[in-house]
């Protein structure tokens, strides 16, 4: 299984789990997924960052090292 972000032709955002990527190139071609609100089923892949399993200690030495904080035990 694999999540997608996506995003409808009116700019709304929302997730998805797929099989794969060509399930997920089938279901769009025949229209079936769309965004619950407003029905829009043309429907592409959205921009999405990975989400890579980091520990909490690592992720602080990273904000650390960004700048975003000071102190690596601000981010746990």
């Amino acid at each position: 299984m694999i999540l997608f972000a996506l995003r409808c032709a009116r700019g709304h955002h929302f997730e998805g789990w797929f099989g794969d990527g060509n399930g997920f190139e089938a279901q769009r071609k025949a229209g079936e997924i769309s965004w619950p609100e407003c029905g829009e089923t043309k429907v592409q892949k959205a921009v999405m960052a990975p989400r890579l399993g980091k520990s909490p200690h690592r992720i602080g030495r990273l904000a650390v090292g960004l700048g975003v904080v000071e102190n690596p035990d601000e981010t746990t």
